[in-house]
C-alpha cells in the first residue's frame, strides 16, 4: 500500500528516477524488512508546501488558489501523525489511514 506515494516523496528526487522505479525500490525495501521512516527532508517538503499555500491565501480568491478547508484539515492530521509515525510497528505504518495516505492526498490537492 502507498508504494508510489512513498517513492514519490522519498526516492524519486533523491535518486533521479521515475515514479515506477521509486515504487519498486519501496517494494524491495519492504521485502528485505526495512520500515519507512519520515525523514527531515520529507518534513521540510511538507512545511514548504504548507507555507506556499499559506502565502496564496492573501491573494484574491479563485479556483486552485490558497488553502481550502480540506487541505487545512489535512495539515492538521499530518501535524498529529508525523511526530509519532517512526515509532509505530510496521503493520501500523502500512495501515490505510497512515501518514502516506494523507501525503498522497496532499500531493493530489497541491497540483
Amino acid at each position: 500500500a502507498h508504494t508510489s506515494t512513498i517513492g514519490y516523496y522519498k526516492y524519486m528526487e533523491r535518486y533521479g528516477i521515475i515514479i515506477h522505479h521509486a515504487a519498486a525500490l519501496v517494494i524491495a525495501r519492504r521485502a528485505i524488512g526495512f520500515k519507512e521512516h519520515i525523514t527531515k527532508e520529507l518534513k521540510q517538503k511538507v512545511q514548504a508546501v504548507k507555507e506556499k499555500l499559506s502565502q496564496k491565501v492573501n491573494s484574491l480568491p479563485g479556483e486552485g488558489r490558497g488553502m481550502t478547508r480540506k487541505v487545512k484539515q489535512l495539515f492538521k492530521r499530518l501535524d498529529g501523525k508525523i511526530p509519532i509515525y517512526n515509532g509505530l510497528t510496521r503493520f501500523q505504518q502500512e495501515s490505510f489511514h497512515s501518514v502516506w495516505h494523507d501525503l498522497k492526498h496532499l500531493a493530489l490537492s497541491s497540483r
